[in-house]
């Protein structure tokens, strides 16, 4: 059996692995090598104590959607993935009262996804949101950290189970008959927050100290080898007592840079990743405010590298959408700052902190600095009520809205 691992952006084998990485991780990752299948055993994962469950809402209809048409190709398709899942013990024969379809979706390779629709149970599932750790926070916790690693769960979903009464919910249709999970699927609304619930159980030991997790990634951090090498085996230790599995081919070890969500981290340093930015350079000129609306999605989740434009306002209720030289201007803007991936500085909180404002009539923004490096950036489109303040209380109120933004740290130098 052969793996391969990642490590400073190079594909190695096991046979060479000696090569690349410190005799000790290769002889840790050989000792766990249990934690890493190539596949997931069969059978269902066991109890571990946060099973998947559906809340339905009182007197809601249960829906009963009618298969899609699918041409003979994708119908065998379908029933050869529904009988690997019977196969692996994740779905069953069911009776259940509500039914919804599946659909084939493309994967990157070429070959084939069974997805199960799951819009129409999801419309009358009781919301649960468990919290979800703010992107922001979790690349501060890296501050001082040079070495890291990243592990990645093989088809995490698929290793929690439904809880006992709760599967009819999930019941789905093919041509062939009907069926329910006894592991909880992808598409159901509530599942990412199960499924957070499980690795803060798993790892709330470390998290905060040397791991971050984002769902089925798990980044561990350290300031040196010899202490990464008891984080990894810490971890390692966690997920062998859970009997959760990772996937290899996905996972990062003991590298000086790691991609983690849409960041690259390096030491101090925080970029954006090039293919993120790219999204944006081949993008047209948005036809309609859902699509304006995504892609501002995308502009606040890396909110930390851009400054905030009129398109805001396009998204609003009630707004007709109007596509005019302003709109064209701060898109093209927005462009041009995610393209260039700026460079930004993880911050020391050991150390002192600058804080640079401006304002103007139709927004607030600035700068967090240290040693004339920056760490954040933040902004703020102005309400029509304060876009009527005298400009030194425009001044005032930017300073005051930045000053609650970083006060993330009781203890932070300002």
């Amino acid at each position: 059996m052969s793996y391969a691992f990642i490590c400073k952006d190079a594909l190695f084998s096991l046979e060479d692995m000696h090569h690349t990485l410190p005799p000790a991780v290769t002889n840790l990752l050989q000792e766990y090598a249990d934690v890493f299948p190539t596949e997931i055993p069969p059978g269902l994962p066991p109890i571990q104590g946060i099973e998947h469950q559906i809340y339905l809402i009182p007197r809601s209809s249960l829906p009963n959607r009618a298969v899609y048409r699918n041409n003979p190709k994708e119908t065998k398709e379908i029933q050869r993935q529904v009988q690997d899942l019977l196969d692996r013990g994740y779905v069953r024969e069911s009776l259940s009262p509500c039914a919804i379809p599946v659909i084939l979706v493309h994967k990157k390779d070429g070959s084939w996804r069974m997805c199960v629709d799951c819009r129409a149970i999801n419309n009358i599932t009781i919301m649960y949101r468990h919290p979800i750790p703010r992107l922001d926070d979790m690349l501060d916790e890296l501050s001082g950290s040079i070495i890291f690693s990243k592990v990645d769960l093989r088809s995490g979903y698929h290793q929690i189970r439904m809880k006992l009464g709760y599967e009819w919910k999930t019941a789905f249709k093919t041509k062939f008959g009907l069926y329910e999970w006894l592991v909880m699927p992808f598409g159901l609304t509530i599942a990412p927050s199960t499924f957070m619930r499980l690795m803060n159980e798993v790892l709330q030991a470390f998290i905060g100290k040397f791991v971050v997790v984002y769902f089925d990634d798990i980044l561990i951090y350290s300031k040196s080898l010899h202490e990464h090498m008891d984080h990894l085996r810490a971890v390692f230790d966690a997920l062998r007592a859970a009997r959760l599995f990772s996937n290899i081919e996905k996972c990062t070890f003991c590298t000086d840079r790691v991609s983690f969500l849409v960041y690259v981290v390096r030491r101090r340093e925080l970029r954006l990743m090039k293919p993120r930015c790219k999204l944006f350079a081949v993008g047209l000129r948005l036809q309609r405010s859902h699509k304006c609306r995504a892609s501002m999605d995308l502009l606040d989740f890396t909110i930390a590298f851009t400054i905030a434009a009129p398109l805001n306002e396009l998204t609003k209720k009630g707004v007709a959408f109007h596509w005019g030289k302003p709109q064209e201007d701060a898109f093209n803007l927005l462009k041009n700052k995610l393209t260039h991936a700026p460079l930004l500085q993880l911050p020391d909180f050991g150390k002192t902190f600058e804080l640079e404002c401006d304002a103007s009539g139709v927004g607030i923004g600035g700068v967090l600095m240290q040693e004339n490096k920056p760490v954040a950036y933040f902004s703020e489109k102005l309400s029509s009520h304060n876009c009527m303040l005298l400009y030194d209380l425009w001044k005032c109120g930017n300073i005051i809205y930045g000053l609650k933004n970083l006060l993330f740290i009781p203890t932070m130098n300002r």
